[in-house]
């Protein structure tokens, strides 16, 4: 049977008792009950580790030696096992190797070091190959450049993939390739990425059990329809991108499982319309950036609720986005729409001053019978509301 042996500096460091410089710990040796599962078992532990660290479970022991060939499925992702000093020429023909060493299936692809144009033909072999067919997650990061290479169309062959995350490349033209359909996607987060008005509504309304949605700087269509009854995150940044075609406007129907909205980093955006959204508890940054925010039968404009219609009860955190120092009475006029707020998140531009833009009657805020603290983090944002 095959045994743990665990060296003395560990047995210290495990102990918690490395400190007391060199005292007797009692060695373990005991049997290896993880060795005890079955192989399918051992193959699911395998594929949740990093690539290299994954294929060097072939020299714990000889149970565990054709564990990550044979049993797990290939967890491939290049920024686990390339360094920083290793060139584009010499990271493909590795990937290559360990795609050939693993007979699959596969289960996540992320490749982030490599750029696409000079590499295109070599992307599309690889995702051709019978290893991907029922791979689950993708994941392709290609670097920042003024010209967005277009991906090739075998990326969007996975009827099998739960998660797509894409950054800077331009999806295949529509009359080139079919509508993408998704069935199992979960999660989508596209990023200066290039994409048609009908490519897009057509990954959306083919993949019915999407939960979160991030769209980035992206450019190729004006308008943005969802209507997906288990989304539950949502964020929208669109900086301005040139003359290239952008999002103007944005429309979520039926929003019933919407619990976190995000539209971020903004100049002159789309306008907003949310229906449905009963469970929202997240909402930010609302400000000068968008024209126009719909909730409901409620809208803002500006840093303005123009109209309120309703009070929206499950939000617990606000986040407002202003060009100058907050005045209390803006302030007071979200928190009207929104009394039973927890945190208020204010963000400032990175000129303003903390102090001179925090107003000094605004340590507590009363409205109705709630009352709200504001600590000083509140009035400059501290971290993000993605996390």
């Amino acid at each position: 049977m095959d045994r743990i042996f665990f060296s003395r500096e560990r047995r210290l460091k495990r102990s918690g008792r490395a400190d007391l410089g060199g005292a007797e710990v009692r060695s373990y040796e005991g049997p290896d009950l993880i060795s005890r599962l079955p192989d399918e078992v051992l193959g699911a532990i395998v594929t949740l580790l990093d690539t290299g660290e994954g294929a060097r479970t072939a020299a714990l022991s000889r149970r565990w030696r054709y564990i990550w060939r044979d049993f797990a499925p290939l967890n491939l992702d290049d920024e686990s096992f390339f360094s920083s000093l290793c060139f584009g020429d010499e990271r493909h023909p590795v990937i290559s190797q360990i795609i050939a060493a693993h007979p699959g299936p596969a289960r996540r692809l992320s490749l982030r070091s490599l750029a696409l144009s000079p590499y295109i033909s070599h992307f599309d072999a690889w995702l051709r190959l019978p290893v991907f067919d029922s791979i689950q997650e993708l994941s392709l990061h290609f670097p920042v450049s003024h010209y967005h290479p277009e991906m090739p169309a075998s990326a969007l062959r996975f009827a099998s993939l739960r998660v797509l995350d894409i950054n800077n490349c331009v999806f295949p033209a529509a009359g080139d390739c079919s509508s993408p359909i998704f069935p199992c996607l979960t999660h989508l987060s596209l990023r200066h990425v290039g994409i048609a008005e009908e490519h897009l509504h057509g990954i959306i309304s083919n993949s019915p059990g999407i939960e979160a949605i991030s769209l980035d700087t992206n450019f190729g269509y004006r308008r943005l329809c969802i209507s997906l009854p288990r989304l539950r995150y949502l964020a929208i940044s669109d900086r301005s991108f040139g003359e290239r075609e952008k999002l103007s406007e944005a429309v979520v129907e039926d929003a019933a499982s919407l619990e976190r909205l995000l539209l971020h980093e903004v100049d002159n955006g789309p306008s907003v319309r949310i229906t449905g959204a009963a469970k929202l508890k997240i909402l930010g940054y609302l400000g000068a950036g968008f024209p126009i925010v719909e909730l409901g039968n409620s809208s803002f404009k500006g840093l303005v609720p123009a109209t309120l219609v309703e009070q929206f009860s499950t939000v617990k955190i606000l986040a407002l986005e202003m060009p100058e120092a907050p005045k209390l009475k803006v302030v007071i006029g979200y928190l009207r729409c929104f009394p039973c707020l927890e945190k208020l998140h204010i963000m400032l531009p990175s000129n303003a001053s903390t102090a001179a833009s925090r107003p000094s009657c605004c340590n507590n805020i009363q409205v109705g019978s709630h009352i709200l603290s504001l600590p000083s983090s509140s009035w400059r944002e501290q971290g993000s509301l993605r996390s």
